[in-house]
């Protein structure tokens, strides 16, 4: 009996089991790295970047071929756009090791909330890889370029966003969980880095563009562009950029330029920075105060009279950085309000502190409520270090 009763519990754990019923094969699959969507003609045209694992293998000494192959489709859905390609690939697109996600500026100034949809409904997408959206040139044209030290264009631009968020502060490294995040808050509006294409359009897509020490054509990343619910309005410059990166606690290092002659300049390396939105209730209107802790190193100086070896040294190059963060910050919030868009995130910091007004304030937010809120600033800046110098070296006379 009890062997009987065994053997049952066994075959019921059994059908528990569903093993590899829905595997599919390395074979049988095209990996896209990246995936760029254009509108034109009144369709989507969808271009998929896929790699090519044979030319970019560490066995592989000389390359024959791309290392990738740019496939596109056309139609009135993404989904139709991407089934359309079975007539060119040999395989179904997968989507699992996707890294960059690029959006015509056409199509981000459409609305991109249908355009998103048909990638969050593949199960087999992650939501960690960064969206941007093309510069004067279309989503293909980015993911049609030969970049140096990396054979993958998508890795080496992936790479580059995300390391100029942390060390430069002008872009920021939305990843498509942060997208449907903000899309979905109404707290704080979307943001987007900007990229382009530098040099001869005609050269990027070539193997001959890396041919020489400096390629005809490369990437760069520029502007910050911001949305209004899921449309793109405009884009902020390197010092609104600055100042939202600042606003929006997204900063680790950037740098600041201090003048002392109309050529000469004291470099600052902020090495830290913490922002926070404090916000509060003054006779019924909101108020914000923004308080910003930063540390820096003077990494640069090109100025014979700053004297390193005086306290008071140290206290007006603090004074002049904080009002250079205090103005970075000031020109991203004019923006924002001169477009009616918070993307700052102060109604967000609003609605957690303070709830109940928030829920008669958020309809009106961006349109009154955030463009006639006062904000004030409270900005500490503290030097650490003069590196392994104190003051410059001065030629003899």
């Amino acid at each position: 009996m009890r062997k009987r009763m065994r053997i049952c519990l066994v075959l019921s754990c059994l059908l528990l089991l569903s093993g590899c019923w829905s595997r599919r094969e390395l074979n049988d699959l095209l990996v896209v790295l990246g995936m760029g969507i254009d509108w034109v003609d009144g369709q989507y045209l969808v271009s998929f970047q896929v790699v090519n694992p044979s030319e970019i293998s560490s066995k592989t000494k000389g390359a024959s071929r791309a290392p990738g192959t740019l496939y596109q489709g056309r139609g009135n859905t993404i989904f139709e756009a991407a089934r359309s390609l079975t007539t060119q690939a040999p395989r179904l697109m997968y989507l699992g090791h996707l890294q960059l996600f690029v959006l015509s500026e056409e199509i981000a100034r459409r609305g991109v909330a249908s355009v998103i949809d048909s990638p969050l409904r593949d199960n087999e997408a992650r939501m960690d890889y960064n969206v941007v959206i093309a510069r004067g040139a279309t989503a293909a044209e980015i993911l049609d370029l030969y970049t140096p030290l990396e054979r993958l264009p998508t890795y080496s631009m992936q790479q580059s966003l995300r390391t100029s968020e942390r060390s430069w502060a002008p872009t920021v490294a939305v990843t498509m969980s942060d997208m449907i995040n903000k899309l979905s808050d109404d707290g704080q509006q979307l943001v987007l880095t900007g990229i382009e294409i530098e040099g001869s359009r005609k050269q990027a897509g070539r193997p001959s563009n890396l041919t020489g020490f400096r390629p005809a054509a490369s990437y760069n990343y520029r502007g910050i562009g911001a949305f209004k619910g899921d449309k793109l309005i405009g884009w902020l410059n390197e010092k609104e950029s600055k100042g939202f990166t600042d606003l929006t606690d997204n900063l680790d290092s950037t740098s600041i330029e201090l003048p002392c002659s109309p050529t000469g300049y004291t470099g600052i390396e902020v090495t830290s920075s913490v922002t926070r939105l404090m916000p509060r209730l003054r006779d019924g209107k909101p108020e914000f105060l923004v308080k910003i802790w930063a540390q820096g190193d003077v990494v640069e100086n090109a100025c014979s009279m700053v004297d390193f070896n005086r306290d008071a040294t140290f206290v007006d190059l603090e004074k002049r950085s904080e009002n250079i963060v205090r103005s970075n910050a000031e020109a991203a919030i004019r923006w924002a309000k001169r477009h009616e868009t918070d993307v700052l995130g102060f109604g967000s910091a609003l609605a957690k502190k303070h709830p109940a007004y928030w829920e008669r304030a958020r309809d009106d937010w961006n349109s009154s409520g955030f463009s006639q809120a006062a904000i004030v600033f409270d900005i500490d800046v503290v030097i650490r270090k003069t590196g392994t110098i104190g003051n410059s070296v001065k030629p003899k006379e």
